[in-house]
């Protein structure tokens, strides 16, 4: 990836084609007045309550559907019938929206572990940074971590980073027994061995600051460099993504991958243009 943001202001255009599961809510509905000024694509909205004026809209189809589930399966339906290609959680339940896509009949799983994936612009990191698990698997072992470190960096490449760093994050460099994400951290990086640049255990401060590495006595070419941060556990995921949003005022989008298509689930607090972000995000995952 050439520039040092991944959420630039300039505008971008697409032909994908969006099912939102759940279109009765402002946010929602304010994102996508957002996402067609910027023509990023076109949208099926799948709802109990009609938006008109956004339905007249040529690029915007809306599908009446009275409940949660039947709005879920419906844009799961047109995903699968290679009607659109990207899912959008609106406003229904995540778990709603997730029991249909773990449907086998619905024919969106691809027998890999479904994760969380989110990219950061932060103000004082020098390039875009990925985070993953903060919302999906709660306290994942050790092949987990090794299905959501596949997804992650399947992910980045697909969206320009060609050959990612990747940190395993833990408290401290050193593997002991009092914690064991840091065993399982080693056992992740032994795993790939020469097949990625990927180091773990390795603290925070030290997967994105040189200075910290040196301090530290790390030799390693991720430390201070990484593009891609696995998380011990979803706590830790968690709050870092809520910090790096709140005290860093980073731009954020993000994604669950792991199924044939991506799928966007942001949070209930987030605003509409960062779920514009989790649009832009999933565009690119699919346009490479």
């Amino acid at each position: 990836m050439t520039s040092k943001r991944f959420f630039s202001d300039d505008a971008e255009t697409s032909s994908f084609v969006f099912a939102i599961a759940g279109a009765d809510d402002e946010i929602v509905l304010e994102t996508i007045r957002l996402a067609l000024a910027q023509k990023l694509g076109k949208f099926l909205l799948f709802g109990k309550n009609e938006e008109k004026a956004l339905t007249a809209h040529e690029c915007v189809t809306w599908i009446q559907a009275d409940t949660a589930d039947q709005a879920a399966q419906g844009a799961i339906l047109a995903v699968k019938n290679k009607e659109a290609d990207i899912l959008v959680k609106g406003f229904i339940p995540t778990a709603t929206l997730m029991r249909h896509v773990l449907k086998k009949e619905n024919g969106l799983r691809t027998g890999a572990l479904l994760s969380q994936i989110a990219i950061f612009d932060i103000p004082n990191y020098h390039k875009p940074l990925l985070l993953t698990d903060c919302a999906m698997n709660v306290a994942p072992n050790t092949e987990e971590k090794i299905a959501i470190t596949e997804n992650a960096v399947n992910a980045a490449i697909k969206i320009g980073i060609s050959k990612p760093k990747v940190a395993l994050l833990s408290a401290v460099e050193e593997v002991t027994n009092k914690m064991p994400s840091t065993i399982e951290a080693k056992e992740v990086v032994n795993h790939f061995g020469s097949e990625l640049e990927i180091a773990g255990p390795l603290a925070l401060d030290v997967a994105i600051s040189k200075e910290a590495a040196i301090h530290k006595g790390i030799k390693s070419s991720t430390a201070g460099e990484a593009d891609i941060l696995i998380a011990p556990n979803i706590e830790t995921g968690n709050v870092l993504y809520k910090s790096l949003v709140y005290f860093a005022g980073a731009k954020v989008g993000s994604a669950i991958v792991g199924a044939k298509v991506p799928i966007v689930i942001s949070s209930r607090n987030d605003t509409p243009e960062n779920k514009l972000a989790s649009f832009l995000l999933t565009v690119r995952m699919v346009g490479k």
